[in-house]
């Protein structure tokens, strides 16, 4: 008997079965063009590289340790061009990845670019040099999102940060982040001693915490409680420079970080005897999450020595769509360098009543 075989259509089945299998197995990260939109399924699967691949994508650093190796990419603004910079503020992004399985609807709609002239913004407004900083597995870094707020992901940012510092020859640093990248900036302040100015925006700064009042046994990630490095726990550990300071923005009608878990963080955090001030304010979205744009402005105000009384008045029950955050970053700019003595501002920014041009940046979210 003569057995005739389709070889084409065995080798389509078992291309389709190899996808089926490798559906979410990481891939060589994307060397994103300032124009690219990052991906979302890039963000869902992982992605990896090599010291060479990193070597070749703009804006990017190889760090490696005993258990990563990862090319993490960051978006700075145009002052770090001429090599040196003596001061600079790193912001971190919140959460791409809703739970384990999907990316965020908004993540899609940024660029490179996009994230340069948010970089830009900010630099403008405080005259500090400013960067975001990618996290594991989005925004063109390779790595696992999934592996976040794990001892791996503030591994990898730590290193991340070493290598910037060397690079540009930073001598100290302001952090702030949005919900994950709050929980981040707490995680980092102890690994080291070069930070001066940290804000926690709706951080996950008590992990578990958070988890069990949900009625959860894990992560909101699934991540095992204990595989989970919780920031609140390195509070111990934390031992800042002189001079530190440290906030945290919070709604207390957030739904996503709950008010409760944030409290609790700030809550051990003075027990601890650290120099920190929580400030209530308005998020924005309908979970009332969103509050990194105060975030921005409070680090800003904080790395210009700005005093800690005088930025919780200003900012206290501001909302995070306030419209003309660049004219009261001018005014405190203005204020800090001894330019103005003017406090009409103070306490009454977040009512409105401040000429000038709306601010662009004032929806975008991601």
């Amino acid at each position: 008997m003569e057995i005739h075989v389709n070889t084409r259509a065995m080798l389509g089945g078992w291309a389709a079965l190899t996808l089926w299998l490798c559906a979410g197995c990481a891939s060589t990260v994307e060397n994103y063009g300032l124009h690219d939109h990052f991906s979302g399924s890039e963000a869902v699967a992982g992605a990896t590289s090599t010291p060479g691949q990193c070597a070749n994508t703009a804006n990017a650093v190889w760090v490696e340790g005993a258990s990563f190796h990862e090319c993490i990419r960051y978006f700075p603004s145009s002052d770090f061009k001429g090599g040196r910079v003596d001061r600079a503020i790193v912001f971190m992004e919140g959460d791409v990845l809703v739970g384990r399985g999907e990316s965020s609807p908004n993540y899609e709609k940024w660029t490179p670019q996009r994230e340069l002239d948010a970089a830009e913004l900010e630099q403008r407004r405080s005259g500090t040099a400013y960067l975001t900083l990618a996290r594991p597995g989005v925004d063109g870094s390779s790595g696992d999102q999934k592996r976040r707020r794990t001892h791996y992901e503030t591994l990898v940012m730590n290193a991340a940060l070493d290598a910037i510092k060397a690079r540009y020859r930073i001598r100290e640093f302001g952090l702030v982040g949005q919900s994950g990248g709050g929980g981040l900036v707490a995680a980092l302040i102890a690994e080291r001693r070069d930070v001066i100015c940290a804000v926690s925006s709706s951080g996950v700064t008590s992990v578990v915490f958070r988890a069990r009042a949900a009625g959860r046994t894990t992560d909101f990630t699934g991540t095992p409680f204990r595989d989970v490095w919780d920031p609140i726990d390195q509070l111990p550990r934390v031992k800042p420079m002189a001079g530190f300071r440290m906030f945290v923005t919070s709604d207390e009608t957030d739904t996503d970080v709950d008010f409760g878990s944030q409290n609790d963080y700030v809550q051990a955090a003075l027990k601890a005897g650290l120099p920190i001030r929580q400030i209530m304010v308005h998020g924005a979205g309908s979970r009332h999450h969103q509050t990194y744009r105060i975030g921005n402005r409070v680090v800003e105000d904080c790395m210009l020595g700005v005093s800690s009384d005088r930025i919780v008045r200003t900012y206290s029950g501001m909302e995070n769509l306030y419209n003309h955050m660049t004219v009261l970053a001018a005014h405190e700019r203005a204020f800090a360098e001894g330019r103005s003595n003017d406090d009409a501002l103070v306490g009454g920014a977040a009512g409105g009543g401040v000429d000038g041009t709306p601010d662009r940046d004032a929806t975008i979210a991601r």
